[in-house]
């Protein structure tokens, strides 16, 4: 039995990230108002296309204050998918809003734009679209609705670093963006994230907050209350670094999708996100598979299996419509939440950081058709 420890995400750290992070070290730009900071916005918001970028100390961080900025009061009406991460709604359940939670789309997993187009009314104030594990979210229906009623547009772009939708980049299409820096993401910082946005007002509000509202004429004289959100300048070198080689880390990801797909394609208990939409060709952030019904393990007993032969896996999210600490007066879920519900029930994804090689894939895929017990999809491997 293979023991070698094959990691659900395993970072690139190459030469040049270390000679970039010693580099500001030798500057002594460690804080959050270091050049390189300044540097990495500049260069992450030219890349995105959009007027600017505001790196704040990670994803959650990023969300947290994306949302601050738009004075939400109780009881305003915000619509998200119900198939994401808790950071996604964690400050609007703070607030609490009216919280319409809508359904996954059943082949590409992220929001059903139909469902959400029939809740949008006068009373939306915000529409947060998730894009999930490298594959987006239909925009411009939602653009188009949102502008109808006013709504504002917060795109949840952290799965979605040079994902295109047609032809403009994942992060650039509504009215803000957030991104997230975290060590299994495109490219990492360790922790971070960034909130991006053409409406440079809207980005100065967010520098001004992010930074405990320091008065530029008076610097401890202070008229609003904010945070210390900052995004060390080490940490900007090291992102820097690899936003550098973006496409290259693009492309070792379509190649462990490619080889995943080739290995697994025939295998009796899975099925695979589509590879693309006729919007957009799926970047496989990550690799995820669902179980088929005829598959004899849960997604926790085949977890278990493979970690067995030092493989670890990561379940998909747990919808937000059944997370235990929602108060259920503050929220609902108008279409139910049947598809993302058998998205936890049935999916995980598979080892694939942009560190992890090939052969370790390979050895993923030798486990999963072992455990099968049919020889025949481990002869080539």
């Amino acid at each position: 039995m293979n023991m070698r420890k094959i990691p659900v995400n395993r970072p690139q750290i190459t030469q040049a990230d270390k000679d970039a992070v010693n580099a500001s070290l030798e500057e002594t730009f460690i804080s959050g108002e270091a050049p390189p900071v300044k540097t990495f916005e500049e260069n992450f918001s030219s890349y995105l296309g959009c007027a600017g970028a505001v790196a704040v100390s990670s994803g959650t961080t990023a969300i947290d204050l994306a949302v601050e900025m738009l004075d939400l009061k109780p009881g305003d009406t915000c619509i998200v998918p119900t198939f994401t991460i808790i950071s996604t709604v964690s400050n609007l359940l703070r607030k609490k809003v009216n919280l319409i939670l809508v359904d996954s789309d059943p082949d590409t997993w992220s929001v059903d734009v139909n469902q959400l187009a029939t809740l949008v009314d006068e009373s939306t104030k915000l529409i947060v679209p998730v894009h999930i594990y490298g594959l987006p979210v239909d925009m411009d229906p939602i653009t188009t609705i949102a502008n109808e009623y006013d709504a504002f547009v917060l795109e949840d772009a952290a799965e979605a670093l040079g994902v295109e939708y047609k032809g403009k980049k994942c992060g650039s299409l509504g009215d803000a963006s957030i991104f997230s820096l975290y060590a299994n993401k495109l490219i990492t910082a360790g922790e971070g994230g960034l909130i991006c946005s053409n409406d440079l007002d809207y980005l100065d509000k967010v520098r001004y907050f992010k930074n405990l509202c320091f008065n530029n004429k008076e610097r401890f004289v202070h008229t609003d209350l904010g945070w210390n959100y900052r995004f060390p300048s080490l940490s900007a070198a090291l992102a820097n670094s690899q936003l550098q080689r973006i496409e290259q880390i693009k492309k070792i990801k379509q190649n462990m999708a490619k080889l995943y797909i080739e290995l697994l394609q025939d295998h009796p208990w899975l099925s695979f996100m589509p590879k693309e939409v006729d919007y957009s060709q799926n970047q496989f952030w990550v690799f995820p598979i669902l179980l088929k019904e005829g598959c004899p393990f849960t997604v926790r007993e085949l977890q278990e299996k493979l970690l067995e032969r030092g493989i670890e896996t990561r379940r998909f999210f747990y919808p937000i419509h059944l997370q235990p600490l929602l108060e259920k007066g503050n929220i609902s879920i108008p279409f139910g939440g049947q598809v993302a519900e058998e998205l936890w029930r049935k999916g995980m994804y598979l080892p694939s950081g942009v560190g992890l090689e090939l052969e370790e894939i390979e050895v993923v895929c030798k486990s999963l058709w072992e455990l099968v017990g049919n020889s025949k999809g481990v002869t080539n491997i």
